[in-house]
Protein backbone atom coordinates (compact mmCIF):
# COMPACT_ATOMS: atom_id res chain seq x y z
CA UNK A 1 0.00 0.00 0.00
CA UNK A 2 1.00 3.47 -0.77
CA UNK A 3 2.00 5.56 2.30
CA UNK A 4 0.66 9.40 1.97
CA UNK A 5 3.26 12.06 1.25
CA UNK A 6 2.27 14.44 4.43
CA UNK A 7 3.16 14.70 7.86
CA UNK A 8 1.05 15.87 10.57
CA UNK A 9 2.95 19.08 12.81
CA UNK A 10 2.07 18.38 16.45
CA UNK A 11 0.09 21.69 17.88
CA UNK A 12 2.11 24.53 18.62
CA UNK A 13 0.76 24.41 22.47
CA UNK A 14 1.10 21.50 24.09
CA UNK A 15 -1.32 22.44 26.81
CA UNK A 16 -4.04 23.63 24.86
CA UNK A 17 -7.07 20.65 24.90
CA UNK A 18 -10.40 20.77 23.89
CA UNK A 19 -13.12 18.86 24.39
CA UNK A 20 -16.84 18.77 23.62
CA UNK A 21 -19.55 19.29 25.44
CA UNK A 22 -23.22 17.94 25.27
CA UNK A 23 -25.09 19.09 28.26
CA UNK A 24 -22.95 18.44 31.43
CA UNK A 25 -21.04 15.41 30.27
CA UNK A 26 -17.43 15.83 28.86
CA UNK A 27 -17.25 13.34 25.08
CA UNK A 28 -13.92 13.60 24.54
CA UNK A 29 -10.90 15.37 25.44
CA UNK A 30 -8.49 15.70 22.57
CA UNK A 31 -5.28 18.58 21.26
CA UNK A 32 -5.92 20.45 18.77
CA UNK A 33 -4.26 19.91 15.08
CA UNK A 34 -2.10 21.70 13.37
CA UNK A 35 -2.65 21.04 9.50
CA UNK A 36 -0.64 22.98 6.75
CA UNK A 37 -3.67 22.94 4.69
CA UNK A 38 -2.53 25.27 2.06
CA UNK A 39 1.29 23.91 1.40
CA UNK A 40 -0.31 20.45 0.99
CA UNK A 41 -2.72 22.03 -1.58
CA UNK A 42 0.38 24.02 -3.45
CA UNK A 43 2.73 20.78 -3.17
CA UNK A 44 0.04 18.84 -5.00
CA UNK A 45 -0.43 21.38 -7.66
CA UNK A 46 3.37 21.84 -8.71
CA UNK A 47 3.51 18.16 -8.90
CA UNK A 48 0.50 17.61 -11.27
CA UNK A 49 1.24 20.58 -13.19
CA UNK A 50 -1.55 21.96 -12.28
CA UNK A 51 -0.08 25.81 -13.89
CA UNK A 52 -0.08 24.44 -17.50
CA UNK A 53 -3.42 22.94 -17.35
CA UNK A 54 -3.41 19.52 -16.17
CA UNK A 55 -6.84 19.07 -14.59
CA UNK A 56 -7.79 15.43 -15.66
CA UNK A 57 -4.13 14.56 -14.12
CA UNK A 58 -5.11 16.46 -11.05
CA UNK A 59 -8.55 14.76 -10.65
CA UNK A 60 -7.52 11.54 -11.04
CA UNK A 61 -4.68 12.09 -8.61
CA UNK A 62 -7.39 13.48 -5.91
CA UNK A 63 -9.88 10.34 -6.44
CA UNK A 64 -6.73 7.90 -6.03
CA UNK A 65 -5.34 9.75 -2.89
CA UNK A 66 -9.23 9.87 -1.47
CA UNK A 67 -9.38 5.69 -2.03
CA UNK A 68 -6.25 5.04 -0.27
CA UNK A 69 -7.63 7.49 2.60
CA UNK A 70 -10.83 5.76 2.94
CA UNK A 71 -9.41 2.64 3.34
CA UNK A 72 -6.72 3.33 5.34
CA UNK A 73 -9.39 5.44 7.92
CA UNK A 74 -12.25 2.29 7.09
CA UNK A 75 -14.09 4.95 5.79
CA UNK A 76 -15.61 3.36 2.40
CA UNK A 77 -19.33 3.51 1.63
CA UNK A 78 -21.01 0.21 2.06
CA UNK A 79 -20.03 -3.18 1.76
CA UNK A 80 -19.48 -4.52 -1.75
CA UNK A 81 -21.57 -3.14 -4.65
CA UNK A 82 -23.76 -1.94 -1.68
CA UNK A 83 -23.26 1.72 -1.54
CA UNK A 84 -24.10 3.26 1.98
CA UNK A 85 -22.80 6.38 2.86
CA UNK A 86 -20.52 7.25 6.16
CA UNK A 87 -21.02 10.94 7.12
CA UNK A 88 -18.05 12.56 8.41
CA UNK A 89 -18.63 13.74 11.69
CA UNK A 90 -16.93 15.41 14.73
CA UNK A 91 -16.37 12.68 16.66
CA UNK A 92 -14.61 10.68 14.14
CA UNK A 93 -12.41 13.80 13.19
CA UNK A 94 -11.54 13.93 16.84
CA UNK A 95 -9.79 10.99 16.53
CA UNK A 96 -7.43 11.41 13.55
CA UNK A 97 -6.89 14.76 11.55
CA UNK A 98 -6.65 12.61 8.26
CA UNK A 99 -10.51 13.03 8.04
CA UNK A 100 -9.43 16.91 7.44
CA UNK A 101 -7.58 15.62 4.56
CA UNK A 102 -10.25 13.73 2.97
CA UNK A 103 -12.58 17.29 3.33
CA UNK A 104 -9.97 19.31 1.63
CA UNK A 105 -9.38 16.53 -1.17
CA UNK A 106 -12.47 16.08 -1.84
CA UNK A 107 -13.07 19.78 -2.42
CA UNK A 108 -10.04 19.92 -4.61
CA UNK A 109 -11.02 17.08 -6.86
CA UNK A 110 -15.05 18.63 -7.35
CA UNK A 111 -13.05 22.02 -8.14
CA UNK A 112 -10.46 20.11 -10.63
CA UNK A 113 -13.31 18.27 -11.97
CA UNK A 114 -15.27 21.62 -12.69
CA UNK A 115 -11.93 23.12 -14.54
CA UNK A 116 -12.19 19.64 -16.63
CA UNK A 117 -15.70 20.05 -17.71
CA UNK A 118 -14.99 23.80 -18.55
CA UNK A 119 -14.01 23.18 -21.81
CA UNK A 120 -16.68 20.87 -22.85
CA UNK A 121 -19.35 22.93 -24.20
CA UNK A 122 -21.91 19.78 -23.88
CA UNK A 123 -21.59 19.80 -20.67
CA UNK A 124 -21.34 23.36 -19.15
CA UNK A 125 -24.26 22.97 -17.36
CA UNK A 126 -22.71 20.72 -14.90
CA UNK A 127 -20.28 23.30 -14.08
CA UNK A 128 -22.04 25.57 -11.25
CA UNK A 129 -23.19 22.16 -9.61
CA UNK A 130 -19.07 21.14 -9.85
CA UNK A 131 -18.27 24.29 -8.39
CA UNK A 132 -21.01 24.45 -5.36
CA UNK A 133 -20.17 20.77 -4.24
CA UNK A 134 -16.72 22.23 -3.88
CA UNK A 135 -17.52 25.24 -1.87
CA UNK A 136 -19.67 23.04 0.47
CA UNK A 137 -16.88 20.69 1.05
CA UNK A 138 -14.52 23.86 1.55
CA UNK A 139 -16.95 25.17 4.01
CA UNK A 140 -17.49 21.86 6.05
CA UNK A 141 -13.61 21.85 5.97
CA UNK A 142 -13.74 25.48 7.85
CA UNK A 143 -15.98 24.29 10.16
CA UNK A 144 -14.39 21.36 11.47
CA UNK A 145 -10.75 23.54 11.74
CA UNK A 146 -12.76 25.92 13.89
CA UNK A 147 -13.50 23.00 16.93
CA UNK A 148 -10.69 20.72 16.24
CA UNK A 149 -7.53 22.91 14.53
CA UNK A 150 -5.16 25.60 15.93
CA UNK A 151 -5.61 29.18 15.07
CA UNK A 152 -3.20 28.66 11.78
CA UNK A 153 -5.17 25.75 10.60
CA UNK A 154 -8.09 27.75 10.98
CA UNK A 155 -7.30 30.61 8.78
CA UNK A 156 -6.30 28.93 6.43
CA UNK A 157 -9.05 26.48 6.25
CA UNK A 158 -11.17 30.06 6.47
CA UNK A 159 -8.90 31.13 3.48
CA UNK A 160 -9.34 28.28 1.35
CA UNK A 161 -13.21 28.11 2.14
CA UNK A 162 -13.44 31.97 1.11
CA UNK A 163 -11.57 31.18 -2.10
CA UNK A 164 -13.73 28.52 -2.81
CA UNK A 165 -16.93 29.67 -2.25
CA UNK A 166 -15.76 33.24 -4.41
CA UNK A 167 -14.89 31.52 -7.71
CA UNK A 168 -17.88 29.26 -7.63
CA UNK A 169 -20.02 32.60 -6.88
CA UNK A 170 -18.13 34.14 -10.25
CA UNK A 171 -18.75 30.88 -12.33
CA UNK A 172 -22.17 31.36 -11.57
CA UNK A 173 -22.03 35.65 -12.53
CA UNK A 174 -22.71 36.40 -8.77
CA UNK A 175 -20.30 39.14 -9.09
CA UNK A 176 -21.20 41.53 -5.87
CA UNK A 177 -20.95 38.17 -3.62
CA UNK A 178 -17.98 37.21 -5.12
CA UNK A 179 -16.04 39.84 -4.93
CA UNK A 180 -17.19 40.26 -1.11
CA UNK A 181 -15.85 36.34 -1.01
CA UNK A 182 -12.49 37.31 -2.70
CA UNK A 183 -12.20 40.43 -0.27
CA UNK A 184 -12.86 37.94 2.49
CA UNK A 185 -9.90 35.49 1.74
CA UNK A 186 -7.84 38.62 0.95
CA UNK A 187 -7.73 39.82 4.12
CA UNK A 188 -7.55 36.16 5.79
CA UNK A 189 -3.75 35.74 3.51
CA UNK A 190 -2.63 39.51 4.10
CA UNK A 191 -3.05 38.35 7.99
CA UNK A 192 -1.64 35.22 7.86
CA UNK A 193 1.67 36.44 5.80
CA UNK A 194 2.19 39.35 8.56
CA UNK A 195 1.40 36.59 11.42
CA UNK A 196 3.81 33.70 10.21
CA UNK A 197 6.43 35.40 8.43
CA UNK A 198 8.48 32.00 7.45
CA UNK A 199 5.57 30.81 5.14
CA UNK A 200 4.92 34.67 3.81
CA UNK A 201 5.68 33.72 0.37
CA UNK A 202 3.01 31.18 0.21
CA UNK A 203 0.41 33.39 1.21
CA UNK A 204 1.72 36.11 -0.94
CA UNK A 205 1.82 33.83 -4.06
CA UNK A 206 -2.16 33.36 -3.33
CA UNK A 207 -3.06 37.72 -3.03
CA UNK A 208 -1.38 37.45 -6.12
CA UNK A 209 -3.47 34.85 -7.74
CA UNK A 210 -6.78 37.17 -6.02
CA UNK A 211 -6.17 40.36 -7.85
CA UNK A 212 -6.86 39.73 -11.59
CA UNK A 213 -10.06 37.84 -10.35
CA UNK A 214 -10.97 41.21 -7.59
CA UNK A 215 -10.33 43.44 -10.79
CA UNK A 216 -12.22 41.54 -12.99
CA UNK A 217 -15.02 41.59 -10.75
CA UNK A 218 -14.79 45.52 -9.76
CA UNK A 219 -14.80 46.28 -13.88
CA UNK A 220 -17.75 44.14 -14.17
CA UNK A 221 -19.95 45.22 -11.40
CA UNK A 222 -19.07 48.68 -12.97
CA UNK A 223 -20.00 48.10 -16.23
CA UNK A 224 -23.68 46.75 -15.17
CA UNK A 225 -24.38 49.70 -12.72
CA UNK A 226 -23.03 51.66 -15.91
CA UNK A 227 -20.30 53.68 -13.55
CA UNK A 228 -16.39 54.73 -14.79
CA UNK A 229 -15.12 50.98 -14.15
CA UNK A 230 -11.80 53.03 -13.25
CA UNK A 231 -13.56 53.82 -10.26
CA UNK A 232 -14.23 50.48 -9.17
CA UNK A 233 -10.81 49.26 -9.97
CA UNK A 234 -9.29 52.07 -7.66
CA UNK A 235 -11.59 50.80 -4.63
CA UNK A 236 -10.46 50.78 -1.29
CA UNK A 237 -9.11 47.89 0.22
CA UNK A 238 -12.13 45.95 1.85
CA UNK A 239 -12.78 46.33 5.80
CA UNK A 240 -12.39 43.19 7.78
CA UNK A 241 -15.48 41.72 9.82
CA UNK A 242 -14.85 41.50 13.85
CA UNK A 243 -14.51 37.94 13.47
CA UNK A 244 -11.95 37.56 11.05
CA UNK A 245 -10.09 39.85 13.19
CA UNK A 246 -10.21 38.32 15.88
CA UNK A 247 -8.72 35.06 14.72
CA UNK A 248 -6.11 37.19 12.96
CA UNK A 249 -4.80 39.04 15.86
CA UNK A 250 -5.12 35.87 17.78
CA UNK A 251 -2.85 33.52 15.82
CA UNK A 252 -0.47 36.75 15.55
CA UNK A 253 -0.61 36.83 19.26
CA UNK A 254 0.10 33.06 19.51
CA UNK A 255 3.30 33.51 16.98
CA UNK A 256 4.42 36.49 18.94
CA UNK A 257 4.32 34.60 21.99
CA UNK A 258 6.81 31.57 20.83
CA UNK A 259 9.20 34.52 18.68
CA UNK A 260 9.30 36.16 22.49
CA UNK A 261 10.40 33.03 24.43
CA UNK A 262 13.21 32.72 22.23
CA UNK A 263 14.14 36.57 21.55
CA UNK A 264 17.11 36.81 23.69
CA UNK A 265 18.57 40.13 23.54
CA UNK A 266 18.82 42.93 20.94
CA UNK A 267 21.99 45.22 19.84
CA UNK A 268 21.82 48.94 20.46
CA UNK A 269 25.14 51.25 20.20
CA UNK A 270 27.62 48.61 20.12
CA UNK A 271 25.95 46.76 23.33
CA UNK A 272 23.67 43.40 23.48
CA UNK A 273 21.38 44.03 25.73
CA UNK A 274 19.29 41.16 27.27
CA UNK A 275 15.59 40.90 27.23
CA UNK A 276 14.66 39.05 29.73
CA UNK A 277 10.66 39.88 30.23
CA UNK A 278 8.29 38.02 27.76
CA UNK A 279 6.18 40.98 27.59
CA UNK A 280 8.90 43.31 26.62
CA UNK A 281 9.89 41.08 24.02
CA UNK A 282 6.50 40.92 22.93
CA UNK A 283 6.09 44.43 22.73
CA UNK A 284 9.60 45.07 20.74
CA UNK A 285 8.47 42.29 18.36
CA UNK A 286 4.92 43.84 17.76
CA UNK A 287 6.90 46.87 16.83
CA UNK A 288 8.83 45.55 14.29
CA UNK A 289 5.89 43.79 12.67
CA UNK A 290 4.38 46.71 12.08
CA UNK A 291 7.32 48.40 10.72
CA UNK A 292 7.82 45.81 8.86
CA UNK A 293 4.15 45.38 7.31
CA UNK A 294 4.34 49.61 6.57
CA UNK A 295 7.37 49.37 4.43
CA UNK A 296 5.32 47.69 1.89
CA UNK A 297 2.28 50.20 2.22
CA UNK A 298 1.64 53.06 -0.16
CA UNK A 299 -1.72 54.44 1.20
CA UNK A 300 -0.99 57.43 3.97
CA UNK A 301 -3.63 56.68 6.36
CA UNK A 302 -2.69 53.09 6.38
CA UNK A 303 1.26 53.96 7.44
CA UNK A 304 -0.46 56.75 9.70
CA UNK A 305 -2.21 53.96 11.45
CA UNK A 306 0.59 51.41 11.36
CA UNK A 307 2.85 54.14 13.22
CA UNK A 308 0.30 55.06 15.98
CA UNK A 309 0.73 50.86 16.59
CA UNK A 310 4.29 51.12 16.80
CA UNK A 311 3.81 54.18 19.44
CA UNK A 312 1.41 52.63 21.59
CA UNK A 313 3.49 49.32 21.56
CA UNK A 314 6.53 51.25 22.06
CA UNK A 315 4.49 53.56 25.45
CA UNK A 316 3.81 49.73 26.81
CA UNK A 317 7.02 48.39 26.83
CA UNK A 318 8.00 51.61 28.40
CA UNK A 319 5.30 51.29 31.18
CA UNK A 320 6.42 47.37 31.96
CA UNK A 321 10.14 48.88 32.54
CA UNK A 322 9.18 51.64 34.40
CA UNK A 323 6.77 49.58 36.58
CA UNK A 324 10.38 46.95 36.77
CA UNK A 325 12.35 49.36 37.81
CA UNK A 326 10.28 50.98 40.35
CA UNK A 327 9.85 47.32 42.33
CA UNK A 328 13.57 46.78 42.44
CA UNK A 329 14.10 50.35 43.37
CA UNK A 330 11.32 49.66 46.50
CA UNK A 331 13.17 46.40 47.58
CA UNK A 332 16.57 48.64 47.74
CA UNK A 333 15.04 50.78 50.58
CA UNK A 334 14.13 48.09 52.48
CA UNK A 335 17.49 46.04 52.01
CA UNK A 336 20.21 46.49 50.55
CA UNK A 337 20.36 45.12 46.65
CA UNK A 338 22.03 42.26 45.49
CA UNK A 339 24.68 41.92 42.15
CA UNK A 340 21.89 39.97 40.13
CA UNK A 341 19.59 43.10 41.00
CA UNK A 342 21.43 45.92 40.33
CA UNK A 343 23.04 44.44 37.34
CA UNK A 344 19.12 43.93 36.53
CA UNK A 345 18.51 47.53 37.10
CA UNK A 346 21.48 48.44 34.53
CA UNK A 347 19.95 46.27 31.62
CA UNK A 348 16.41 48.10 32.44
CA UNK A 349 17.84 51.60 32.09
CA UNK A 350 19.48 50.33 28.78
CA UNK A 351 15.97 49.31 27.30
CA UNK A 352 14.65 52.06 28.37
CA UNK A 353 17.24 54.10 26.46
CA UNK A 354 16.93 51.91 23.44
CA UNK A 355 12.68 52.31 23.48
CA UNK A 356 13.32 56.12 23.82
CA UNK A 357 15.43 55.83 20.50
CA UNK A 358 13.48 53.25 18.48
CA UNK A 359 10.61 56.01 19.32
CA UNK A 360 12.58 58.77 18.20
CA UNK A 361 13.34 57.25 15.24
CA UNK A 362 10.10 56.19 14.26
CA UNK A 363 8.90 59.73 15.11
CA UNK A 364 11.66 61.19 12.80
CA UNK A 365 10.16 58.73 10.14
CA UNK A 366 6.73 60.41 10.58
CA UNK A 367 7.79 63.30 10.20
CA UNK A 368 9.61 63.21 7.14
CA UNK A 369 6.48 60.97 5.92
CA UNK A 370 3.96 64.71 6.71
CA UNK A 371 6.93 66.62 5.48
CA UNK A 372 6.41 64.94 2.08
CA UNK A 373 2.57 65.26 2.02
CA UNK A 374 2.91 68.63 2.54
CA UNK A 375 5.14 69.29 0.00
CA UNK A 376 2.86 67.16 -2.34
CA UNK A 377 -0.34 69.31 -1.24
CA UNK A 378 1.39 72.63 -2.23
CA UNK A 379 1.00 73.39 1.62
CA UNK A 380 2.14 76.94 3.24
CA UNK A 381 6.16 77.22 3.62
CA UNK A 382 5.71 77.66 7.24
CA UNK A 383 3.81 74.06 8.26
CA UNK A 384 7.32 72.95 6.24
CA UNK A 385 9.44 75.02 7.93
CA UNK A 386 7.79 73.75 11.56
CA UNK A 387 8.40 69.88 10.61
CA UNK A 388 11.90 70.61 9.92
CA UNK A 389 11.95 72.43 12.97
CA UNK A 390 10.85 69.22 15.17
CA UNK A 391 12.79 66.87 13.11
CA UNK A 392 15.92 68.70 14.09
CA UNK A 393 14.59 68.72 17.92
CA UNK A 394 14.09 64.86 17.69
CA UNK A 395 17.98 64.62 16.86
CA UNK A 396 18.77 66.85 19.56
CA UNK A 397 16.75 64.49 21.99
CA UNK A 398 18.52 61.38 20.58
CA UNK A 399 22.14 62.77 21.23
CA UNK A 400 20.98 63.78 24.47
CA UNK A 401 20.75 59.73 25.49
CA UNK A 402 23.03 58.42 27.16
CA UNK A 403 23.74 55.36 25.11
CA UNK A 404 24.66 57.54 21.19
CA UNK A 405 27.40 58.88 23.44
CA UNK A 406 29.45 56.30 23.55
CA UNK A 407 28.71 55.27 20.12
CA UNK A 408 31.29 57.39 17.69
CA UNK A 409 29.04 56.09 14.34
CA UNK A 410 25.22 57.09 15.78
CA UNK A 411 26.61 60.25 17.23
CA UNK A 412 28.26 61.38 13.39
CA UNK A 413 24.95 60.16 11.95
CA UNK A 414 22.74 62.05 14.20
CA UNK A 415 24.37 65.11 13.90
CA UNK A 416 24.65 64.81 10.05
CA UNK A 417 21.00 64.56 9.99
CA UNK A 418 21.02 67.59 12.06
CA UNK A 419 22.72 70.13 9.92
CA UNK A 420 20.76 68.77 7.44
CA UNK A 421 17.40 69.25 8.47
CA UNK A 422 19.04 72.96 9.52
CA UNK A 423 19.66 73.87 5.84
CA UNK A 424 16.12 72.28 4.48
CA UNK A 425 14.23 74.23 7.28
CA UNK A 426 16.66 77.27 6.31
CA UNK A 427 15.76 76.95 2.63
CA UNK A 428 12.10 76.44 3.55
CA UNK A 429 11.93 79.40 5.57
CA UNK A 430 13.42 81.51 2.69
CA UNK A 431 10.39 80.67 0.54
CA UNK A 432 8.26 81.65 3.35
CA UNK A 433 9.73 85.13 3.33
CA UNK A 434 9.31 85.09 -0.32
CA UNK A 435 5.62 84.66 -0.46
CA UNK A 436 5.21 87.41 2.37
CA UNK A 437 7.09 89.83 -0.85
CA UNK A 438 10.07 90.13 1.77
CA UNK A 439 12.70 90.13 -0.61
CA UNK A 440 16.09 91.35 1.22
CA UNK A 441 15.15 88.48 3.66
CA UNK A 442 14.28 85.62 1.53
CA UNK A 443 17.65 86.27 -0.53
CA UNK A 444 19.75 86.11 2.63
CA UNK A 445 18.07 83.20 3.44
CA UNK A 446 18.62 81.40 0.19
CA UNK A 447 22.21 82.40 0.29
CA UNK A 448 22.34 80.83 4.17
CA UNK A 449 20.26 77.59 2.72
CA UNK A 450 22.65 77.09 0.20
CA UNK A 451 25.99 77.27 2.02
CA UNK A 452 24.40 74.46 4.37
CA UNK A 453 22.77 72.55 1.46
CA UNK A 454 26.19 72.03 0.31
CA UNK A 455 27.55 70.73 3.46
CA UNK A 456 25.02 68.47 3.81
CA UNK A 457 25.58 67.08 0.28
CA UNK A 458 29.71 66.78 0.97
CA UNK A 459 28.84 64.52 3.55
CA UNK A 460 26.14 62.41 2.36
CA UNK A 461 28.21 58.86 1.15
CA UNK A 462 27.74 57.50 -2.27
CA UNK A 463 24.54 55.60 -3.29
CA UNK A 464 22.32 57.89 -0.30
CA UNK A 465 18.64 58.56 -2.06
CA UNK A 466 19.04 61.87 0.12
CA UNK A 467 21.84 63.17 -1.66
CA UNK A 468 19.94 63.64 -5.05
CA UNK A 469 17.39 65.61 -2.80
CA UNK A 470 19.93 67.61 -1.90
CA UNK A 471 21.01 68.63 -5.17
CA UNK A 472 18.05 69.32 -6.48
CA UNK A 473 16.94 71.28 -3.47
CA UNK A 474 20.02 73.71 -4.25
CA UNK A 475 19.30 74.37 -7.90
CA UNK A 476 15.41 75.26 -6.46
CA UNK A 477 17.26 77.51 -4.17
CA UNK A 478 19.81 79.42 -6.71
CA UNK A 479 16.70 79.85 -9.21
CA UNK A 480 14.58 81.16 -6.61
CA UNK A 481 16.89 83.47 -5.23
CA UNK A 482 17.21 84.63 -8.59
CA UNK A 483 13.73 85.27 -8.78
CA UNK A 484 13.40 87.02 -5.38
CA UNK A 485 16.19 89.68 -6.51
CA UNK A 486 14.50 90.25 -9.55
CA UNK A 487 10.98 90.89 -7.97
CA UNK A 488 12.78 93.40 -5.70
CA UNK A 489 14.64 95.39 -7.90
CA UNK A 490 11.32 95.45 -10.41
CA UNK A 491 9.41 97.00 -6.63
CA UNK A 492 12.40 99.14 -6.01
CA UNK A 493 11.91 100.79 -9.55
CA UNK A 494 8.37 101.18 -9.57
CA UNK A 495 8.27 102.86 -6.25
CA UNK A 496 11.40 105.24 -7.41
CA UNK A 497 8.79 106.24 -10.55
CA UNK A 498 5.95 106.53 -8.34
CA UNK A 499 7.72 109.08 -6.17
CA UNK A 500 9.27 111.09 -8.84
CA UNK A 501 5.87 111.18 -11.14
CA UNK A 502 3.46 111.81 -7.63
CA UNK A 503 1.79 108.53 -9.00
CA UNK A 504 -0.62 105.91 -7.27
CA UNK A 505 0.41 102.63 -7.30
CA UNK A 506 -1.67 99.55 -6.95
CA UNK A 507 -0.97 96.35 -5.23
CA UNK A 508 -2.74 93.15 -4.49
CA UNK A 509 -6.22 94.72 -5.41
CA UNK A 510 -5.90 97.93 -3.10
CA UNK A 511 -4.85 101.91 -4.02
CA UNK A 512 -1.84 102.81 -2.26
CA UNK A 513 -0.93 106.53 -2.33
CA UNK A 514 2.26 108.25 -2.21
CA UNK A 515 3.88 111.34 -1.16
CA UNK A 516 5.40 113.21 -3.57
CA UNK A 517 6.25 116.92 -1.57
CA UNK A 518 6.48 118.28 1.49
CA UNK A 519 3.84 120.64 0.74
CA UNK A 520 1.72 117.51 -0.89
CA UNK A 521 -0.83 115.64 0.57
CA UNK A 522 -2.23 112.81 -1.39
CA UNK A 523 -5.98 111.16 -0.23
CA UNK A 524 -5.57 107.70 1.57
CA UNK A 525 -7.30 104.43 1.70
CA UNK A 526 -8.92 103.92 4.83
CA UNK A 527 -9.14 99.65 5.73
CA UNK A 528 -12.68 99.20 7.17
CA UNK A 529 -13.84 95.18 8.18
CA UNK A 530 -15.77 95.08 4.90
CA UNK A 531 -14.04 97.72 2.35
CA UNK A 532 -11.84 99.86 1.36
CA UNK A 533 -12.74 103.37 1.80
CA UNK A 534 -11.32 106.24 0.58
CA UNK A 535 -10.60 109.17 2.91
CA UNK A 536 -8.40 111.85 4.02
CA UNK A 537 -6.10 111.93 7.06
CA UNK A 538 -6.54 115.60 8.05
CA UNK A 539 -6.97 118.55 6.37
CA UNK A 540 -4.24 121.40 5.68
CA UNK A 541 -4.35 124.14 6.51
CA UNK A 542 -6.46 123.33 9.28
CA UNK A 543 -9.79 125.73 9.46
CA UNK A 544 -9.70 128.21 11.93
CA UNK A 545 -11.74 128.12 15.58
CA UNK A 546 -12.50 130.86 17.81
CA UNK A 547 -10.56 130.99 20.90
CA UNK A 548 -11.65 133.32 24.07
CA UNK A 549 -8.89 136.07 25.06
CA UNK A 550 -8.90 135.04 28.68
CA UNK A 551 -10.01 132.26 30.88
CA UNK A 552 -13.12 132.48 32.64
CA UNK A 553 -12.07 131.28 35.43
CA UNK A 554 -10.29 134.62 35.91
CA UNK A 555 -13.71 136.90 35.48
CA UNK A 556 -15.73 134.85 37.84
CA UNK A 557 -12.31 135.14 41.09
CA UNK A 558 -11.65 138.55 40.39
CA UNK A 559 -12.72 139.41 43.69
CA UNK A 560 -10.86 137.10 45.41
CA UNK A 561 -7.20 137.89 43.96
CA UNK A 562 -5.03 139.92 46.11
CA UNK A 563 -2.17 142.01 44.43
CA UNK A 564 1.28 141.09 45.96
CA UNK A 565 3.76 144.01 47.17
CA UNK A 566 5.55 145.27 44.33
CA UNK A 567 7.53 148.32 46.10
CA UNK A 568 10.89 146.67 46.18
CA UNK A 569 10.62 145.69 42.55
CA UNK A 570 9.45 149.07 41.56
CA UNK A 571 12.54 150.72 43.63
CA UNK A 572 15.10 147.91 42.42
CA UNK A 573 13.88 148.97 39.00
CA UNK A 574 14.22 152.79 39.34
CA UNK A 575 17.76 152.69 40.89
CA UNK A 576 18.63 150.34 37.86
CA UNK A 577 16.87 153.01 35.10
CA UNK A 578 19.02 155.67 36.35
CA UNK A 579 22.54 153.90 36.42
CA UNK A 580 23.13 152.50 32.89
CA UNK A 581 20.87 155.28 31.29
CA UNK A 582 18.18 152.91 30.33
CA UNK A 583 14.62 154.44 29.05
CA UNK A 584 12.57 154.43 32.40
CA UNK A 585 9.11 152.28 32.02
CA UNK A 586 5.96 153.91 31.38
CA UNK A 587 3.05 153.54 34.38
CA UNK A 588 0.51 150.89 33.76
CA UNK A 589 2.43 148.75 31.83
CA UNK A 590 3.68 145.17 32.89
CA UNK A 591 1.53 142.80 35.45
CA UNK A 592 -0.90 145.71 36.46
CA UNK A 593 -1.93 146.49 33.04
CA UNK A 594 -2.68 142.95 32.38
CA UNK A 595 -4.92 142.35 35.15
CA UNK A 596 -7.17 145.55 34.14
CA UNK A 597 -7.22 144.49 30.45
Amino acid sequence: METEDFKLAPAMDAGRNASEVKGDNVVAEFERFDLPLLEMVRSEHLSNDIKNGSYVRYHRHCSNKLRRLRKNLKLSHGRGKTFQKKPLTLELAQKDPRHLVLLLFSAERAWSYAMVIKEDRRRKRYIGRRFMKAAKLAERLADLSRELGEDKTTLEADAYSSWMSAISLLELERLEESLESFKKAQVLFEGLATAFGAQSTLYRERLEELEPSIAFCRYSIARQRGEDPTSMMNAASPRVDNLVAAKIDAALSESRKLQAESFGSVDWCGRNIPIRTEKVGEGILLAREAAHTMERETDFDKKAALYDKIFIAYNDVSRTVSKQRSEITAAAEKETLSQIAEQHLQELDLISQYIKHSRLRQTIARNLLLVEKHIEANSKPDDVVRLYENLRQNCQEILDLDGILSDPISRDMTQAEIRKFEACRCFWLAKSYKSQHRWSESILLFKRGEMLLNDAYAECETGDPNKSDLAEMVKESISLRAMAHAQGVLENLKLDKSFKEGMQLTETGRKRTVVSGDERFESVVRVTSDKDVEGTICKMPPSLTSTPCKPVAFDIAVDGVTISDVKGVVKYLSETDGNDGSVPRREGTGFSRWFRG
